[in-house]
């Protein structure tokens, strides 16, 4: 095993091909891409034309389509109604079009980020992700989960879950949103259970549910350094995906993007391979 360092497509201004050919230029392994509208487009990542631009792109720049972010399902909410309901039937239909899109690109695990907020919603979103098992497992498509939620309900998921889903762990949510510490979140999930981190760094006075502000890694308040010495004493080797927001406040106030993201590779790089 090894490192690699990829960017989320969202970190910049820019999406699609053009996301891709700057990741590449920037010297990243891999990107996490979004769905390109997903649902509220009628799912453009599964038109073959599409799919053929992506493919020819990311093999002319050198990058792989790591994973993709079904992130409509937590921007909608559909992910906490019941089947049955318009809204359960719609999450369905992500997580069916999602696995399509996975299959089509090559791209080998699915994100669904999972914040219930009542007992039922947490129950409804369990049958989702049980349902995206089932297509994932198919199709040999690893599901990555991401939650907000605190360190004893997200492994309560993972137990009812039995081992078929991995965790997508992001190193400032815990602290973003007042759950938990990623250190100790790191050390419980062990390097079997995590897929890949989401890197991003923020001062305290951004620590708020809702604000996308970040800093450049290990210049904030989320203890950047002491969570890379984690992530490395518990020998985690494989995929760090930056997912600063490059072209937001405080970000864009001093830099443009593409200075502010090769600094941050830079940093991730010399972090991990030191």
């Amino acid at each position: 095993m090894k490192n690699y360092y990829g960017i989320c497509e969202w970190s910049m201004p820019v999406s699609g091909p053009l996301a891709i050919r700057l990741a590449g230029t920037a010297g990243f392994d891999g990107m996490q891409l979004g769905e390109a509208g997903g649902r509220s487009l009628n799912f453009p990542l599964n038109h073959p034309e599409i799919q053929q631009i992506y493919h020819e792109t990311a093999r002319h720049y050198e990058i792989r389509l790591h994973s993709l972010n079904l992130g409509a399902l937590l921007a909608e909410g559909t992910i906490d109604f019941p089947v049955n309901t318009p809204q359960g039937d719609a999450a369905r239909a992500s997580i069916r079009n999602g696995i399509r899109a996975c299959r089509a690109l090559d791209i080998r695990t699915l994100v669904i980020t999972v914040s219930p907020k009542t007992e039922d919603a947490y129950s409804n979103a369990l049958s989702h992700l049980e349902y995206a098992c089932r297509l994932a497992e198919i199709s040999q498509v690893e599901i990555a989960v991401e939650s907000a939620l605190p360190l004893p309900l997200i492994q309560v998921l993972l137990d009812r879950l039995k081992g078929r889903v991995k965790v997508c762990m992001d190193i400032l949510n815990p602290l973003r949103f007042g759950t938990g510490d990623p250190i100790e979140q790191i050390q419980a999930f062990g390097t079997e259970t995590i897929s890949h981190f989401h890197m991003k760094d923020s001062l305290r006075s951004l620590f708020t549910p809702g604000q996308r502000g970040c800093v450049l890694l290990g210049t904030g308040d989320a203890g950047y350094i002491q969570t890379a010495e984690t992530i490395k004493k518990i020998g985690f080797q494989g995929w760090m995906i930056t997912e600063n927001y490059y072209y937001l406040p405080p970000m864009n106030m001093n830099d443009d993007f593409m200075k502010l993201i090769l600094k941050d590779f830079e940093t991730l790089t010399s972090t991990f391979e030191s």
